[in-house]
């Protein structure tokens, strides 16, 4: 299965339910260009990137993107910013896509791959829901 094969099938793991009628982007720093990183270093670009969107005052939440067997894992943050900015914070990070959700429909959105943009299905679809 190819990367992006896997980025179609992702699920989401979330500590609470978001109001379908928001617009946001699910972002990730690590794992840079899909190569896999040891976890300090991931740690540490995470660390960063939630740094930068404190800094720059822009709403976030954390999130974890993960495989439809939950076998694979990565931190993730929701963003709620527009598109453009999501694509600009994916190019910096240097993540081969990013996720976009509008009206709660989710879409994978190529950022280093050459890919077209593909809707998914709806978000809620993909959450699963952890209880505090």
């Amino acid at each position: 299965m190819s990367l992006w094969e896997a980025y179609r099938d992702s699920v989401f793991i979330c500590r609470q339910r978001l109001a379908s009628q928001l617009d946001f982007a699910i972002i990730s720093a690590q794992n840079p260009a899909g190569e896999v990183k040891n976890p300090h270093v991931n740690l540490c670009l995470d660390k960063r990137f939630e740094g930068l969107l404190q800094q720059a005052r822009i709403p976030f939440r954390s999130v974890v993107g993960a495989s439809a067997d939950l076998s694979f894992q990565e931190k993730s943050w929701i963003v709620f910013c527009d598109k453009t900015q999501a694509l600009q914070f994916g190019r910096d990070l240097q993540q081969n896509a990013i996720y976009w959700v509008e009206q709660n429909k989710l879409y994978l959105v190529p950022v280093l791959y050459q890919q077209a943009e593909e809707y998914l299905g709806l978000f809620e679809s993909r959450v699963i829901l952890l209880a505090d």
